[in-house]
């Protein structure tokens, strides 16, 4: 019987086990299972290519193995020179492409084994990590890109950063590995965090400042909302505990959860709650069942109470009572915003997050050029798309006129649908995805647009996203419109999210085909259009009249219209 993930990590000497021995002597294109158990920790998933692989299996050839890397970059930011350094990453040993994600990372996907050591090197020398990319341990901390002058935005970017770095695992085995080349048979380290056995499962951090949610606070295991400050600083910090969208098709009791909320803690005493939290989830975490063992699960059976009881125990502290949290319609930052030094930042659409070049869109070129010639800081949005910090007012116009020439339009030329809409990766490299996501959205997407413009809804917001499996990683269940992969073309289509970010989605139709997807909504956008009230949106309108009657074909709440019945 093999290892579980449990013994792997246990049995690793800190995340070693026999990565040297595969890494560098094994002419293997791929690695062994615990090896690449391992990896995940440093950010490197072990991939091939799903649309050639039934004829490899068939024809008795190898898997042709190639490596996500994922670069973690808290909050999502980049100096010029990290960017150039990906992007030329990218062509040098990656499939030419950068993929931004929606927790304001960056992967390179395509990158073979031989060349994952020379990459992480040329990561180390422009101060960046894949370290903890992925792996049972905290994964890439989000907060709101926007630069505000180290008002709110920027000092909870710091304290992401602060913390990013605090909770990186401390195992010198990456450095070695991959910098080094060396291999180490005397390991006399500890991970005072983490342990021997790291965390059940991942966890996932987030920073949100008062009003905005643009990180979907609630969908994370922690998040943490900026109060408004009081001359100048943050006094304290919301906490919110338990969120978590991935489920399994197969096992009922996984379900997606909103974050629950937890206590108000000052700013000076955040890291000493965090730490508390992160070890109680560690301490006490499912280890049996990976299914069940994200923190969202724990606090379920243990109940709130005898949770923050535990925590505060650790802490070393009473919390105070959490606030009751106010959002507004959250911004997607998109366009020109200049301030008041005669600066500003241009947020870039870029759609599913994926900078390449095509003959008739070499975005990547024209992005390389602007960076290159303009020298702006980079942040990432949780949108996947990108905020270019600190340009010239006097230089607007002509940077704008170089990223349209690469295909790269202003976001006013996006109605609203299109600038929210997302979409993970999924087929063909995703070893989880069970149909496509990223490669057929946009022409769903694109008959949704067609339909809602036609009914008069162009500038009327709506939240659509699309993930080829459950796990959800664009945060399918709290769109107004979720596309979940259920099996090969089939998805399930989720409604009743809202703009806040604060409602899940429930199920509306299991099993659609992809060419059914937008004419099995297109009836309820009519509807929407003819009934919804002043002011209301397509998620909350779903929500008000429950999944049994959109269903059941029974008349809309309050309207004296009937819904055509599914078929």
């Amino acid at each position: 019987m093999p290892p579980s993930i449990e013994e792997i990590k246990t049995q690793s000497r800190h995340l070693r086990g026999c990565l040297y021995e595969e890494v560098y002597r094994s002419h293997d294109p791929g690695t062994s299972e615990a090896s690449r158990q391992l990896l995940k920790f440093f950010g490197m998933y072990q991939q091939d290519d799903r649309d050639q692989r039934r004829r490899h299996l068939a024809e008795k050839i190898p898997l042709d193995y190639s490596f996500m890397v994922r670069i973690a970059l808290a909050g999502g930011h980049l100096s010029a020179d990290q960017y150039l350094a990906l992007d030329t990453l990218a062509n040098d040993v990656g499939s030419a492409t950068i993929r931004l994600t929606s927790r304001q990372a960056v992967q390179l996907h395509g990158v073979r084994k031989g060349a994952l050591a020379p990459l992480v090197q040329r990561l180390h020398q422009s101060a960046m990590t894949s370290l903890a990319g992925c792996g049972d341990v905290e994964r890439n901390i989000m907060s709101c890109p926007v630069p505000d002058g180290d008002g709110i935005r920027d000092q909870t970017a710091a304290l992401a950063k602060t913390l990013a770095r605090h909770l990186k695992p401390r195992t010198s085995a990456y450095i070695e590995l991959f910098v080094d080349g060396e291999k180490v048979f005397d390991v006399r380290e500890a991970e005072p965090l983490y342990g021997p056995s790291y965390l059940p499962r991942k966890f996932k951090t987030g920073f949100a400042v008062w009003g905005d949610n643009c990180t979907d606070v609630y969908s994370q295991d922690l998040g943490l909302v900026a109060y408004p400050p009081i001359a100048g600083a943050i006094p304290r910090f919301a906490v919110l505990v338990g969120g978590g969208l991935g489920h399994s098709h197969g096992a009922s009791r996984t379900h997606p959860v909103l974050a629950k909320p937890l206590a108000s803690v000052p700013s000076h005493q955040l890291l000493a709650v965090v730490e508390a939290i992160i070890t109680v989830q560690r301490d006490y975490g499912n280890r049996s069942d990976r299914r069940y063992a994200r923190m969202k699960y724990l606090i379920e059976e243990w109940g709130l109470s005898r949770f923050r009881e535990e925590v505060e125990r650790r802490a070393g502290f009473r919390f105070g009572p959490p606030p009751l949290l106010r959002w507004t319609d959250p911004d997607d930052h998109l366009g020109w915003h200049p301030d008041d030094s005669g600066k500003g930042f241009l947020g870039l659409y870029i759609p599913q997050g994926r900078i390449a070049d095509s003959v008739s869109a070499p975005v990547k070129q024209g992005l390389r050029q602007v960076v290159e010639r303009y020298g702006p800081q980079l942040r990432i949005t949780p949108q996947q798309n990108l905020l270019l910090v600190g340009l010239r007012s006097q230089d607007k116009e002509a940077v704008m006129q170089i990223l349209h020439r690469h295909g790269l339009d202003s976001s006013d030329r996006r109605t609203p649908l299109e600038r929210s809409g997302m979409a993970c990766v999924a087929l063909p490299t995703c070893g989880l995805a069970l149909t496509d996501a990223e490669r057929v959205f946009p022409a769903v997407l694109e008959q949704i647009r067609r339909d809602w413009c036609a009914l008069g809804l162009a500038d009327t917001p709506l939240i659509v996203r699309m993930t080829g499996c459950p796990n959800n990683c664009v945060r399918s269940e709290l769109a107004e419109i979720g596309f979940v992969g259920a099996g090969p073309q089939k998805y399930h289509i989720y409604l009743g999210g809202n703009r806040a970010g604060t409602r899940l989605a429930q199920k509306y139709r299991e099993r659609v085909a992809l060419e059914d997807l937008a004419p099995t909504v297109r009836p309820l956008l009519v509807q929407y259009a003819q009934n919804r009230r002043k002011g209301q949106g397509f998620g909350d309108w779903a929500a008000d009249n429950g999944m049994a009657a959109l269903k059941d074909g029974l008349t809309v709440a309050g309207t004296g219209v009937s819904v055509d019945r599914p078929r």
